[in-house]
């Protein structure tokens, strides 16, 4: 490819909102355009990587087996339902199990579009992939194979990514300061785990001997730590209530935890089975028998069952980790002191619902969690029946009774792993392409004019061409200042340089972009040079 001819042009500064390093190098460099909030072209150069990207992930794909199909795009936004669908027709006995298949989406986001380049692009290319198993073990065994070719993809890409514990299963994440989630991680084990998950060894708070609850006037305390300083006791030993309503009909939760926590709201809610939740209102609050600012479970009608009659309480299991609490006595200016779990209340449903915090425990070796951000490279579901169920998808054992089908799947977004490589392989002059990933093996450059120096490079082009190189020629009559900044900026493995010194000195000019020195070769030697200095694994 000629640089004359390429659909794009670099520019010497990004635009002034674009903020993340991963959308200025890309605006920069030529590889996408901004057409409107979130939604980005992508020129040539920016393409070509986008296809490199995906025959590696096409090729680990099919190393384990997976075969690739297409599906419309007015189907199911994940495609699952559609694939379990398939199956009832594919998919008759177990002589035709275990089956894994992928493909392309263009995925779209709802919502706002938020700035940020490929990281947070509203409208994305999204590889999706289903596995289809008789049993849970074989299922698990196919979910490990192809969580082994996501790993070799990143590793590929030079992306140190994190196998995560998430809701769904498994999410790859990447640490990044601009990532859209939060994680929970032990350097000592490795214990990785999504923010909606992850849980931290429980602390005790010594409290001594249970003691008698008693009433203590409590006047202008207007938070956990007012009331804690105004009793005299750590915030660790009170009680903090929370209020929801859940789901669209607003069930009135009352949770209560201690006061030294926080709640995770994507556990509450998994727990009340998903729905969304919201701020209860204080009348409410006073339709359950609380006071807002001075409530607690003490002397409710509580629930027995999820869905019996009284106060739906959902406890936290760390009103269990203490003692001789102090928690509010649901009558305004008032706390009781000396409240103990559960003798002087109870909960209808006791459960993990805190958000883990650094500096907590790790569950597995008591290690120091600390929390950072991240982004989500890939999203993973362990293997389950639920889907296939619903649709009515079954095959026939060898006893020729039907059984259900295992389902499980991932989805990667190209766009978000383009943007990974970005923030993370670049210098000061612009993209260290992973060199499978590079748009072109070989950046060569011209400086000067002259019969005998475009002749050596048109050459030179022509071999490397025909030696199966892919190359960016810029034989553009700019400045070497320019053209060494473009070539930086765009990142190719591999520069040569065709000049009369290189000429004059016996070559051409050979230097690697992840690496200062340069080198003259003989231009009769330079394509055998590329050739080992590259590697060809696009």
């Amino acid at each position: 490819m000629r640089f004359v001819a390429l659909f794009g042009r670099t520019l010497r500064q990004p635009p002034a909102d674009a903020h993340l390093v991963s959308e200025q190098l890309a605006l920069r460099a030529g590889l996408m355009r901004r057409l409107d909030n979130g939604l980005y072209g992508y020129l040539p150069l920016g393409y070509r990587v986008v296809r490199r990207l995906e025959s590696l992930l096409q090729a680990e794909l099919e190393r384990e087996g997976f075969q690739e199909m297409w599906l419309p795009g007015l189907c199911d936004a994940a495609g699952t339902r559609e694939v379990a669908r398939l199956s009832r027709w594919e998919v008759q006995s177990y002589r035709d199990l275990p089956q894994a298949v992928y493909y392309l989406q263009t995925a779209v986001g709802d919502g706002p579009r938020p700035r940020g380049g490929p990281l947070r692009a509203q409208e994305t290319r999204t590889w999706r992939g289903f596995l289809l198993a008789g049993d849970e073990e074989t299922a698990t065994t196919v979910y490990d194979g192809m969580l082994a070719a996501l790993r070799r993809t990143f590793d590929r890409c030079g992306l140190t990514t994190l196998p995560a514990e998430a809701e769904e299963g498994c999410r790859f994440l990447l640490e990044h300061p601009a990532g859209e989630r939060t994680f929970a991680r032990c350097e000592r084990c490795g214990y990785t785990a999504d923010s909606a998950v992850a849980v931290s060894r429980p602390t005790e708070v010594p409290a001594g001997p249970p003691e008698e609850k008693a009433l203590l006037a409590t006047p202008d305390c207007a938070t956990i730590a007012d009331v804690a300083a105004f009793a005299g006791v750590p915030t660790s030993r009170t009680l903090k209530a929370v209020f929801y309503a859940y789901g669209e009909e607003r069930e009135f939760v009352f949770v209560v935890i201690r006061g030294d926590r926080a709640v995770n709201e994507r556990k509450l809610s998994r727990l009340l089975g998903g729905g969304p939740l919201q701020p209860a209102t204080a009348e409410e609050i006073r339709a359950a028998g609380a006071e807002p600012g001075y409530a607690s479970p003490v002397g409710l009608s509580v629930r027995q069952q999820r869905d019996g009659a009284g106060v739906l309480v959902v406890g936290d299991r760390s009103i269990g980790d203490g003692g001789n609490f102090v928690a509010g006595a649901n009558r305004a200016g008032y706390h009781y002191t000396g409240v103990n779990y559960p003798r002087d209340f109870t909960v209808t449903l006791l459960a993990d619902i805190a958000q883990v915090e650094a500096g907590e425990r790790c569950p597995r070796c008591a290690g120091t969690l600390r929390i950072a951000a991240a982004v989500t490279l890939a999203r993973c579901v362990r293997p389950s029946t639920a889907t296939t169920e619903a649709v009515g998808a079954a095959y026939l054992d060898t006893a020729g009774k039907p059984r259900p089908l295992w389902l499980g799947e991932f989805s990667v977004g190209i766009g978000r792993l383009l943007a990974a490589v970005l923030e993370t392989h670049h210098d000061d002059y612009g993209i260290l392409w992973p060199e499978p990933l590079a748009p072109f093996d070989v950046h060569l450059l011209t400086l000067g004019t002259g019969d005998a120096l475009r002749e050596a490079a048109e050459s030179l082009y022509n071999a490397l061409r025909e030696a199966g190189h892919t190359v960016l020629y810029d034989d553009r009559p700019e400045s070497a200042g320019v053209k060494f900044a473009d070539a930086d900026l765009i990142g190719c493995p591999v520069r040569i340089t065709v000049s009369k010194r290189s000429l004059k000195s016996g070559g051409v000019e050979l230097k690697r972009r992840r690496e200062a020195e340069r080198h003259i070769i003989p231009l009769e030697e330079a394509v055998e040079a590329v050739t080992k200095q590259t590697e060809r694994k696009g």
